[in-house]
């Protein structure tokens, strides 16, 4: 169970910035991050392990975009949001 998020100084200055991220995708990305704590398994999140690694991660923010983050132990590093086209 994730107890901690971090969010790393690059990434806090994209979900500042009104040109990088509109305002309703930061509201759902904030409101996944509140579910990755209280129910990760919350079927909107469709948080699964990325395919061939161990503990990097993956959840929807929408349609368009998602999260990749880290996990280790009770904490996530969330490493970036992307649309999904553009995730690898």
């Amino acid at each position: 169970m994730i107890k901690i998020i971090h969010i790393p100084d690059n990434l806090t200055k994209k979900l500042k910035n009104k040109k990088k991220l509109s305002a309703p995708i930061k509201e759902k990305f904030y409101w996944c991050l509140d579910m990755l704590i209280k129910n990760p398994q919350h079927p909107s999140l469709r948080n699964k392990t990325i395919k061939g690694t161990i503990n990097t991660w993956e959840f929807s923010i929408n349609k368009n975009y998602r999260c990749i983050y880290r996990k280790e132990k009770e904490e996530a590093y969330i490493l970036a949001i992307v649309k999904h086209e553009d995730a690898f």
